[in-house]
């Protein structure tokens, strides 16, 4: 994937050094590794964690991929502009103006990074998700170690037991930990129950979906039941837009395909299945390389198969009131301690005579920086869910 010698712009600046002597790398890769001298460490840990089997060679070979490809920022786009002038020179003048177009794309990059891991900071926690934490940090919850399993909507689905329902007999519950929101599910009958609802869940199902037997639906459904009432009756798109922001939606595929719909609808098209599919795949042009196999890797096939399965599945009606209600009520909670702040900064800062000098002065009192928190990041167990796609 990297060119195999150093480029001569790069030999100087790498004074490379053997035992005793000066010695130019046979690759430009040696110089990146010289200048970090933790690179090669944490892989010999990675390794070493693993007993030296195949799966620690394995998981050290990604680790170091990963590293150099955000040490090395190759190809960039001087790279592909210089490819241009080479092609220009041997005559390939269509093919050396295709590069300069894509030798102008760092912007674009940058751009789309940004998008990406911005899109859920202003996404208050629920207190459902709060409660989720706290069960986790305090190990009432048993997950399955054969887990977590990726969903067709990019989440990752932990299946586990608790006892906190039943007594002394474990009860099962999944944990769909999103980019968007963490949610607990719980009321299974038994583990055949999750199984039914994992395979369904899953990137290979087909069909309608199929909600899980639980009293209460998760949220992932009741999204899901707005996108299929949308798609499955227009008529109903300008209440929808009007009353749901881009966030509702907390899995990355769904957000991408709400996101379709109303850029759809407000081009003056129909939104039928084609039109959304359409701008879906456009919209995946912006997703970032890392952030490919929660899509189904290059190609990203998962969410315009999860587009067919919402538009063959039927609504429920009342999806749209209740996660309304969920995130007004999220949004009160996460403003009152802010609320009370804004009062008390009031009351410091109200301005009082100095005796002696007459000058007046305010007494600055810190407050929280957001109004909002930032959206929660899971710790490492029960898994990291990454850097958070473009609008």
């Amino acid at each position: 994937m990297y060119p195999a010698t150093v480029p001569a712009r790069q030999q100087a600046q790498w004074g490379m050094t053997g035992v005793g002597e000066e010695r130019e790398p046979s690759s430009w890769l040696s110089g990146e590794v010289r200048m970090d001298p933790f690179l090669l460490r944490d892989a010999h840990r990675v390794y070493a964690d693993r007993g030296g089997r195949e799966d620690g060679r394995l998981a050290a070979r990604r680790l170091l991929d990963e590293r150099l490809r955000q040490m090395v920022h190759w190809p960039t786009g001087q790279e592909y502009a210089r490819l241009a002038e080479d092609l220009d020179a041997d005559g390939r003048w269509a093919d050396a103006a295709l590069l300069r177009q894509i030798a102008a794309t760092d912007h674009l990059l940058t751009e789309a990074q940004t998008h990406w891991n911005t899109r859920y900071t202003t996404r208050p926690r629920t207190a459902g998700e709060r409660d989720t934490r706290r069960l986790i940090d305090a190990g009432l919850i048993d997950f399955d170690p054969d887990g977590p399993y990726r969903g067709i909507d990019g989440s990752n689905y932990w299946p586990g037991y608790t006892s906190l329902e039943t007594g002394p007999q474990q009860a099962p519950v999944v944990l769909v930990s999103g980019r968007g929101l963490w949610q607990l599910v719980t009321g299974f009958d038994d583990q055949a129950a999750v199984a039914r609802w994992l395979h369904d869940r899953g990137p290979m199902a087909s069909g309608p979906l199929t909600p899980p037997d639980v009293p209460s639906l998760p949220r992932a459904v009741l999204e899901e039941h707005i996108l299929a009432r949308m798609l499955c009756r227009p008529g109903d798109l300008p209440a929808s837009m009007a009353s749901l922001p881009l966030t509702t939606f907390t899995a990355d595929a769904r957000y991408d395909i709400y996101a379709a719909i109303i850029t759809v609808a407000s081009n003056g098209q129909s939104w039928d299945l084609g039109h959304v599919a359409a701008e879906v795949g456009r919209r995946m042009d912006w997703v970032p390389e890392w952030a490919l196999p929660r899509h189904g890797g290059q190609g990203t096939p998962w969410p315009q198969a999860y587009l067919r399965r919402l538009a063959n599945t039927e609504p429920l009606s009342y999806a749209v009131p209740r996660l309304l209600a969920d995130d007004v009520r999220a949004r009160l909670e996460s403003a009152l301690p802010e609320a009370g702040a804004q009062r008390w900064v009031g009351a410091a800062r109200r301005t009082s005579e100095i005796p002696g000098n007459g000058r007046r002065s305010e007494h600055a009192v810190g407050a929280r920086p957001d109004a909002i928190p930032q959206t929660w990041r899971p710790p490492i167990w029960p898994g990291p869910e990454g850097p958070a796609p473009r609008m």
